[in-house]
């Protein structure tokens, strides 16, 4: 009777521990997400995704019977940019012990439904791994929701979510070195993946309504304004909010410059390692934006590495495509302006890493 009664509290106390354990979890481990309405226990389908690149199209019976890691991804946030990386080096160690890394690209702004910004990028990483487009949102909302960071799923071989996390993955590595081991029992353990990803990772929209506080607050989109700072310190007021100088119309996802020249300008103050900016040429061309760090061209040292490198004099950045391009760098609080050599640039938003 007292072995009996032992094995039943026994029972009841590791009850109680898992039942903690799901519930507190997500407090220990920075990124992981508590089951709930939002959270799916199934990894989703992936039939509505399109434009499938290293792959055919994976559908439930190619993914049956093998482990899945599932990233999804945007092409503007720095961080889901490194754990792309991140994941191609999961692709190369784990496809030998049968688990498949897929990426599926969710894209933040319009321009980016065009397959050619994924494609792009993947040819930049020397992407492996199989990775498709997501322009609907579909697989997005099957599993959770929008979310800010790169969002990693991993199923066990029979298509149970193990893990949810957002932004950070160090617990994708431990779940798949775990699957592996249940694939090839006694097999020798592919060498670990460092899965760190920037930090202090920052983000400023620009488009109407997306806008937390300043001179951008209150302007609807579609309406064109021109802004005017009568003092210097107009120009470059609180910490983290964008002050527009010049003609600009505002719409849903951006400011766009209805003048250019030196005179035009957006400027920010911040605090940051690395800054840039998330920028969308006019229709069917490029264009040049001009930089300036404290009301001075930023030093050689100072210089984000999309900056041209031509000239020691200026500093500029020649847009030639839509999407993220780093312009400055460096220690300490300072004031960044960017001005558009022309009109019809869209400023999207200001993006910063290792913010403080």
């Amino acid at each position: 009777m007292p072995n009996r009664s032992l094995a039943v509290f026994l029972a009841a106390l590791a009850l109680v521990a898992a039942s903690v354990t799901v519930l507190l979890a997500p407090r220990w481990l920075p990124g992981l997400r508590a089951p709930g309405p939002a959270a799916p226990l199934a990894l989703p389908s992936l039939a509505g995704v399109a434009a499938w690149r290293n792959s055919a199209p994976l559908g439930p019976d190619s993914l049956k019977g093998h482990p899945v890691a599932l990233l999804l991804w945007t092409d503007t946030d720095p961080r889901a940019l490194a754990a792309l990386s991140v994941a191609e080096a999961w692709h190369r160690a784990y496809a030998p012990w049968g688990i498949r890394v897929i990426a599926v690209h969710e894209p933040e702004y319009a321009f980016a439904s065009d397959t050619a910004i994924a494609a792009g990028i993947a040819r930049r990483l020397n992407l492996t791994l199989p990775y498709a487009d997501d322009a609907r949102g579909l697989v997005e909302t099957a599993i959770g929701g929008t979310v800010d960071g790169p969002h990693l799923v991993i199923a066990d071989e029979n298509g149970r979510i193990e893990v949810d996390t957002v932004g950070v993955l160090s617990a994708g590595t431990r779940a798949l070195g775990l699957a592996a081991l249940r694939m090839r029992p006694g097999a020798p353990q592919p060498p670990e993946v460092d899965a760190a990803l920037p930090s202090g990772v920052r983000e400023v929209q620009l488009g109407a309504g997306r806008v937390e506080s300043g001179p951008l607050h209150s302007v609807s989109a579609g309406r064109e304004q021109v802004f005017t700072a009568e003092f210097r310190y107009q120009e470059s007021g609180s910490a983290w909010v964008p002050y527009p100088v010049g003609g600009w119309r505002n719409g849903a996802e951006g400011l766009t410059a209805t003048r250019g020249g030196a005179a035009n300008f957006l400027a920010i103050r911040y605090s940051a390692g690395r800054a840039g900016v998330v920028i969308t040429p006019p229709a069917g061309g490029r264009a040049r934006l001009w930089i300036l760090r404290d009301d001075r061209w930023p030093k050689l040292d100072e210089r984000g590495e999309d900056v041209d490198a031509g000239s020691r004099e200026t500093a500029s950045v020649l847009v030639t495509r839509p999407g993220i391009y780093w312009i400055e760098k460096g220690k300490g609080e300072r004031v960044l302006k960017i001005s558009p050599e022309t009109p019809g640039v869209t400023v999207n938003a200001f993006v910063f890493t290792d913010a403080r």
